[in-house]
């Protein structure tokens, strides 16, 4: 039987790393702007500003969830 605690840690884990497809588009928008492909680079900054906010929100949560379940316990 897998522990809440160990669930809840991997859960965390697993949110942070979601946070990679950041750092695969921060790639792909500088090598945009390297090539001055504004339009491939306007719509990767677009995509970003959309996309942060749901990985963030998520790792809160992650986070928020193995705080409680590590540390409050």
């Amino acid at each position: 039987m897998i522990s809440k605690h160990w669930d809840a840690m991997n859960q965390l884990e697993e949110a942070f790393s979601n946070i990679n497809s950041i750092s695969f588009m921060l790639e792909e928008l500088t090598e945009a702007m390297d090539n001055n492909r504004m339009d491939a680079a306007h719509d990767i900054a677009h995509a970003l500003n959309a996309f942060m906010p749901v990985y963030t929100d998520n790792w809160d949560r992650k986070f928020k969830q193995a705080w409680n379940h590590v540390v409050h316990e």
